[in-house]
C-alpha cells in the first residue's frame, strides 16, 4: 500500500537532510547552499557506520548541461569524506553532482543510490562580480617548492611556469612575495618561466604569493604556497626524502550503539640523483563486510633520463587513468611497468581487482529458512596502453583491457542441513564474468590549444557465464548461428581463447559491443565552444572504470560566451540523447536544452543570474508494466540569484540571494492500491519553489561568520487521489577563528556550525526538527605536524516510529580526530 508517509520520504531524500543506505554502510549528507563564484564549494560526506570496504570515494559534478561529469577524490579526515571545488572556472547557475564509492571487492556504491547521472544532487553556483575576471583567468603551475615541501637551504629556488603562450600577461606587473615582502625586483624572467635563487634565506616556514596581471591591470591570477628551509644541504650523497605518517581515529555513538575505528598509514616519497622512489601503505582496525583486505601498500621506482622522459615499475595497490570508456580508476593489486617520452609511451598493469571469499548459508531461528551471502570470485586484470606522440599534436594510441573471474577459486554450492527439511543444495556464488576490451584513442591539439579533438572509439567482448568450457560448435548452436557466421566468427573466437583473454562456454557472446565518444572544443572569439558525440551500447562492459554510464546515445552541445568587456557571461546548452538502450519500450528519448545569463556591473552593484531550463523524457514502456520505467514528462526550471559585496567599516560583507522553480508535468498517471478494496491514482507532477538567503562577514580580525536561511515548499502528484504537501526549512550559522603562531610556527584555527532542519508536512510520523552542531578545531604546523579534532552531535528531536507509533529520541554523536606530520 502506498501512502503519504512513502511519497514523504522522497522528497526527504531530495531536499532535507540526506541519508543513503549501501550495502551495510550508513551515509549522510546535506545539499550544498548556493555558493559565491570564486568561493570553494565544499562537499561533505559522512559515514555514520564505518565500512573498511570502501576504497575510494569520489566525487562527480558538472554545470546544468554539460555531456560528462568531472570528477576528484574525496579526501579522509577520520570518516568523513570530503573535497572541494574551485568554482572560477564554472558557469554561474544550476551544479549538479553526485558521489560513488569503490570498494574493496570492486563494487560502485552511489549517492543518490539510483541512477545518479539522471538525477544527481544540485546547488545553486551565484554570479559574483568581484570574481569575474577570473573566468578567463590563466594557470599557473608552482614548480618549485611545492606545497608544503622541505628544501635544504643550499638547495633553494622558486620557479613558476604560465604554460599558455600566449596569455595576454603584462610582465612589468607580475609580482612575487615572500612573507608579505616584495621580492619582485629580484625575479628572473625567460619566457613564461619566472624563477628566483636567494643569496640568503633563513630556515623555518616560508609563505610566497606569486600574481600575474593582464594589460589592462587586471588580476589574471594568484598563488599563494607554504614551504620549509632546513639548514645544511644534501650535496654529498643527492638524497631527499619526505615522510608523511598519518592516525584517524573515531569514536560513535549511533542509534544507541557505540564503536570506535582506528585507521592509519605512512607516504614516503624520495629521489637520488635522477632516481625517484615512492612507497605507501595503510592499515585500518576493521576488516569489512566482504572479508577483502581493507590494508593497502604500494611501491614506485622510477629513472629519469630527461625532464620529458622517464621509465618506472610499480607494484601494489595501484589503478590507471588511460581512458574513461577504458581503464580510468580501477584498483588493481599487482605491478606495472611503464614508459613516458616525447615520441612514445607505454604502460602494462596486471594484477587481482579481488580476492576469491567463500560464500555463506546463513540459516534463521527455525534452521530451515535460510540466507545465501554470495561470494567473490578472485579476478585478475590485464591492462596494456602504447600511445604514438607526433609532436606536440598529435598522440594516437592502442588499449588493451582483460578481466577474468577464476570459476575455482571458490565454491558454486554447498550442502546445507536443514533442521526438518534435511539436505539442501544452496547456490552461494553467482557466474563468473570474463571481459575484454580492444580500441584506439587520438587526441589533437591545434593553434595553442584553441582547437582540441578527443575521440576514443572501442569494442568489447562478454562473457556472463565462463563457469564450464564448451565447444565452438556447441556455442554456435545456442546461438543459432548460420554456417556464414559460424565460418566467420569461430577462427576469432579460437584466437581469442588461445592467447587467455576469454573462454568459449555458454555464456559467451562473441560480437563485439561498442563505445565511442568524441568531443570537439573551440576556443575563438570569446566563446568556448564544446561538441560531443557518444555512443555507449547497454552490452559493452570494461573491467577498468566500475563508473561507467553505459545504454546512451546522442549529442551534447555547449557554448559559454563572453560579451560586453566581460561583463555578461552566457551559457547556452543543448543536448539530444536516448538512454535505457537495452530495455526496449523503455528505450528513452531525452531532449534538454537551457540558458543562463550572468551580468557584472563592474560597480559596486549586485551582481546577478537569470537560468531557464527545459528537459523532456519520452518512451513507449506500458504504464501499467511494473517491471519498465514509463515515461512522459517534462521539467521546468527557472532560477533567479544575485550577490552583493559590501564594506561596513572594516568588515567585508557578502549578501547571496537564490530562488528557484522546478515544475514538473507527468502525463502518466499510475493506478495503485490503497487498501484491500480501494484503488488510487499518482503521478510525479510537481512543484518545488526553493528560497535560499545567506550573508558571510569578514572582520579585519581572522574571523569569518556566516548565517544563512533556505526554504523549500513542495507539492507532490496534484491532480491525483494521492497528494503529498511539504515546507522544509533550515537555519544555520558556522563561526570560524584563526590563531596565528600561537606556539613556534603553530597555527590554530576553531571552528562552530549550527544547523536546524525543520520538517513539516501535516503527519506527526514524519515531522521532526533535526539540530547538528559541531564544533572543533585545527593545529597546524610545519615542525610538529598537524592535528584535527571534530565533534558532531546530531539530535533529531523526539519523533515517531512509523512502525510501532512510538516515541523515539534520535541523539547520535561522533568525534573524529587525526594526526598526521611530514619529515
Amino acid at each position: 500500500m502506498m501512502s503519504k508517509r512513502y511519497l514523504f520520504s522522497i522528497v526527504i531524500c531530495l531536499f532535507a537532510i540526506q541519508f543513503g543506505f549501501a550495502l551495510t554502510a550508513t551515509v549522510i549528507h546535506t545539499e550544498l547552499d548556493p555558493v559565491v563564484q570564486g568561493e570553494k564549494a565544499h562537499f561533505e560526506l559522512n559515514l555514520i557506520s564505518s565500512d573498511a570496504d570502501f576504497y575510494e570515494g569520489r566525487l562527480f559534478y558538472r554545470a546544468k548541461g554539460a555531456s560528462d561529469f568531472q570528477s576528484q577524490p574525496l579526501k579522509e579526515q577520520g570518516y568523513t569524506l570530503f573535497s572541494e571545488v574551485a568554482t572560477n572556472k564554472l558557469p554561474a547557475g544550476k551544479i549538479d553532482y553526485y558521489f560513488a564509492m569503490q570498494t574493496l571487492a570492486g563494487e560502485v556504491i552511489t549517492y543518490p543510490q539510483f541512477s545518479p547521472q539522471q538525477n544527481p544532487l544540485s546547488f545553486e553556483l551565484v554570479a559574483s562580480n568581484f570574481t569575474s575576471v577570473f573566468q578567463n583567468q590563466e594557470e599557473v603551475i608552482v614548480l618549485s617548492p611545492e606545497e608544503g615541501e622541505i628544501v635544504p637551504q643550499d638547495e633553494f629556488l622558486i620557479a613558476v611556469s604560465i604554460p599558455n603562450q600566449n596569455a595576454d600577461v603584462d610582465h612589468a606587473r607580475t609580482r612575487l612575495l615572500i612573507d608579505g615582502i616584495d621580492v619582485t625586483s629580484q625575479l628572473q624572467q625567460d619566457a613564461n618561466l619566472y624563477t628566483l635563487v636567494p643569496k640568503t634565506m633563513r630556515t623555518g616556514s616560508h609563505n610566497a604569493e606569486f600574481k600575474i596581471f593582464d594589460s589592462s591591470g587586471n588580476l589574471l591570477n594568484k598563488q599563494e604556497w607554504n614551504y620549509r628551509i632546513t639548514s645544511g644541504g644534501t650535496e654529498e650523497d643527492g638524497f631527499k626524502q619526505k615522510t608523511n605518517v598519518y592516525l584517524d581515529n573515531r569514536y560513535q555513538n549511533i542509534s544507541d550503539e557505540s564503536n570506535n575505528y582506528f585507521r592509519g598509514g605512512v607516504n614516503w616519497d624520495a629521489n637520488y640523483n635522477e632516481w625517484d622512489f615512492r612507497l605507501k601503505a595503510t592499515g585500518s582496525s576493521t576488516d569489512g563486510y566482504s572479508s577483502q583486505s581493507p590494508n593497502r601498500f604500494g611501491a614506485l621506482v622510477a629513472y629519469n633520463f630527461s625532464p620529458r622522459t622517464r621509465l618506472y615499475l610499480k607494484g601494489g595497490d595501484l589503478t590507471g587513468d588511460y581512458d574513461q570508456l577504458t581503464f580510468w580508476n580501477r584498483r588493481i593489486l599487482g605491478f606495472g611497468i611503464g614508459l613516458n617520452s616525447p615520441w612514445f609511451d607505454l604502460d602494462v598493469s596486471t594484477g587481482q581487482t579481488a580476492s576469491a571469499v567463500e560464500g555463506k548459508i546463513i540459516p534463521d531461528e527455525t534452521g530451515d529458512n535460510i540466507t545465501a551471502n554470495f561470494g567473490t570470485f578472485k579476478e585478475t586484470f590485464l591492462a596494456v596502453r602504447p600511445v604514438f606522440n607526433f609532436g606536440k599534436h598529435v598522440s594516437w594510441g592502442l588499449n588493451l583491457i582483460n578481466g577474468k573471474e577464476d570459476p575455482n577459486s571458490i565454491k558454486n554450492t554447498k550442502l546445507f542441513t536443514r533442521a526438518t527439511l534435511g539436505d539442501t543444495t544452496v547456490k552461494v556464488s553467482a557466474n563468473p564474468t570474463e571481459s575484454l576490451v580492444l580500441g584506439t584513442t587520438l587526441r589533437l591539439n591545434f593553434d595553442n590549444n584553441r582547437i582540441r579533438f578527443a575521440g576514443s572509439f572501442q569494442a568489447s567482448i562478454a562473457n556472463k557465464d565462463a563457469s564450464s568450457k564448451v565447444d565452438f560448435d556447441s556455442l554456435a548452436e545456442q546461438l543459432d548461428f548460420s554456417k556464414s557466421q559460424k565460418d566467420q566468427v569461430e577462427p576469432f573466437v579460437n584466437l581469442l581463447e588461445s592467447t587467455g583473454f576469454l573462454t568459449i562456454s555458454q555464456g559467451l557472446a562473441p560480437f563485439p559491443a561498442l563505445a565511442m565518444q568524441f568531443d570537439t572544443y573551440l576556443n575563438y572569439f570569446n566563446n568556448h565552444f564544446k561538441f560531443s558525440f557518444k555512443n555507449i551500447e547497454s552490452d559493452y562492459v570494461t573491467p577498468g572504470n566500475p563508473y561507467l554510464l553505459r545504454g546512451i546515445r546522442g549529442l551534447f552541445i555547449n557554448d559559454n560566451i563572453r560579451l560586453a568587456n566581460n561583463q555578461v557571461f552566457l551559457n547556452l546548452y543543448f543536448n539530444s540523447y536516448k538512454d535505457n538502450l537495452s530495455q526496449e519500450d523503455a528505450e528513452t528519448d531525452n531532449s534538454d536544452l537551457g540558458v543562463s545569463l550572468s551580468y557584472f556591473p563592474m560597480q559596486s552593484l549586485p551582481s546577478i543570474t537569470l537560468s531557464y531550463g527545459n528537459q523532456s523524457r519520452k518512451n513507449d514502456a506500458d504504464a501499467e508494466d511494473v517491471a519498465v520505467n514509463a515515461e512522459d514528462n517534462s521539467t521546468q526550471r527557472v532560477s533567479v540569484s544575485s550577490n552583493y559585496s559590501f564594506h561596513t567599516g572594516s568588515v567585508k560583507n557578502t549578501a547571496t540571494v537564490s530562488v528557484s522553480n522546478i515544475v514538473r508535468d507527468d502525463n502518466i498517471t499510475r493506478e495503485i492500491q490503497l487498501t484491500d478494496s480501494t484503488t488510487g491514482t499518482t503521478s510525479t507532477n510537481s512543484d518545488f519553489k526553493v528560497l535560499s538567503l545567506s550573508i558571510k562577514n569578514q572582520f579585519a580580525i581572522p574571523f569569518t561568520s556566516r548565517i544563512g536561511f533556505s526554504q523549500t515548499t513542495s507539492l507532490i502528484g496534484e491532480k491525483t487521489s494521492i497528494t503529498t504537501e511539504n515546507n522544509i526549512s533550515r537555519y544555520y550559522a558556522n563561526l570560524e577563528y584563526k590563531f596565528k603562531k600561537v606556539a613556534a610556527d603553530m597555527d590554530m584555527r576553531p571552528f562552530f556550525n549550527f544547523a536546524l532542519s525543520q520538517v513539516d508536512n501535516g503527519n506527526s510520523a514524519s515531522e521532526y526538527n533535526r539540530i547538528n552542531y559541531t564544533a572543533g578545531l585545527y593545529l597546524n604546523s610545519f615542525t610538529y605536524g598537524n592535528f584535527s579534532l571534530r565533534f558532531d552531535y546530531i539530535d533529531f528531536g523526539d519523533r515517531i516510529s512509523i512502525t510501532t507509533g512510538e516515541t523515539i529520541d534520535y541523539k547520535d554523536m561522533i568525534l573524529s580526530t587525526r594526526y598526521d606530520v611530514t619529515f
